[in-house]
């Protein structure tokens, strides 16, 4: 089978690999679509330390069951799935309190087994969901990036008639823009500084959109929220100008989510007095997502009550998988969620 390959943390590619067999409790997935992320790019320079090398990249992927293991049940060959693809040992803390993210035995598919950048892949079947018939495989490639939205607005606690700020219109901004719009908040704010990107505010709920490069913007945004400062804002830019905006504007009893991903070496001071006395502010770190997000995220867009079909601009043979890269790296202004179709949409 076709498998970009990640040999060692300095060579990766398109090679031929043996097609995998699956075990009796796994199930064997011919890859439809393979959505790629920034952790994807981390992960292929060899800049990832959480990788077992060598390894076929790929955790946001869905596909259709083509072989079941002896003792597999409930899913069949024919079945549509998305894949779960956090593998949680079930046995530890705590994945015994249900936070399989926090597994002491952390294991996935796409960084320590082998993922969906192939043709094939083997599967533990309790990994996989069945797709609802109106669900395409392109959307289920989406349920693994909405789970991590649906994680962040959980845990920031969004409620109805608050003040919500979403920084960083990038695929999970948008994606938590749809899910906190559901809570109802009084204010919806969209921050950026794309225009383009910042356009997906309005048709997605928002409220106010604001290009923080534009003059002005940190006191419009201020006016927007009424000057009592926003309930929640939801970090999703990985950018220390966002965060300490963040800081600046969260108000009495706020919520800090973040989300986005910081280069390790990054520091950035805070004020304990101002921001967690004065203010009672709380800062929450948002790593990841729990079975009840993924199972959410697949409902949400089985529902129809997030759309995750316009964030899907691009879609690429696995022949084409360098310009797949380029676009999410070099070209990204031009792109919002590319995927790969390694083993097509039947």
């Amino acid at each position: 089978m076709k498998a970009l390959y990640l040999a060692s943390p300095s060579e990766f590619g398109l090679v031929e690999r043996p097609k995998p067999q699956p075990k009796p409790d796994e199930a064997l997935v011919r890859v439809g679509r393979a959505a790629l992320c920034h952790t994807d790019v981390i992960i292929t320079s060899g800049k990832a330390g959480h990788v077992n090398y060598p390894v076929i990249p790929g955790h946001e992927f869905s596909g259709v069951v083509e072989e079941c293991g002896s003792e597999v049940k409930y899913i069949h060959p024919g079945d549509r799935v998305a894949v779960h693809t956090i593998l949680a040992c079930g046995e530890c803390l705590p994945c015994r309190m249900g936070d399989v993210a926090g597994c002491e035995h952390y294991d996935e598919l796409g960084s320590k087994r082998d993922g969906g950048f192939a043709e094939y892949c083997t599967v533990p079947a309790r990994h996989l969901f069945k797709l609802p018939d109106h669900v395409s495989l392109e959307q289920a490639a989406m349920i693994e990036p909405l789970a991590n939205a649906v994680s962040m607005v959980r845990q920031a606690d969004v409620k109805l008639g608050e003040r919500v700020v979403v920084m960083g219109p990038g695929p999970i901004g948008l994606l938590a823009l749809q899910v906190a719009r559901l809570a109802h908040p009084s204010v919806l704010v969209l921050t950026g500084t794309r225009d383009e990107r910042l356009a997906f505010g309005k048709r997605f709920g928002a409220t106010h959109t604001i290009n923080v490069l534009e003059p002005g913007a940190k006191d419009g945004l201020k006016q927007v929220l009424g000057g009592k400062g926003a309930d929640v804002v939801m970090e999703c830019a990985g950018a220390r100008s966002a965060l300490e905006l963040a800081m600046e504007i969260v108000g009495w009893r706020g919520r800090i989510a973040v989300e986005g991903a910081f280069d390790t070496q990054e520091t950035i001071p805070i004020s304990p007095y101002d921001l967690l006395m004065r203010r009672s502010a709380r800062l929450l770190g948002i790593c990841g997502w729990v079975t009840p997000d993924f199972v959410r995220a697949l409902d949400l867009i089985a529902s129809g009550l997030v759309d995750v079909k316009p964030l899907v601009t691009h879609v690429f043979p696995m022949e084409q998988w360098e310009l797949a890269f380029d676009m999410i790296t070099r070209r990204k202004s031009q792109a919002i969620k590319v995927q790969l179709a390694p083993g097509g949409d039947a």
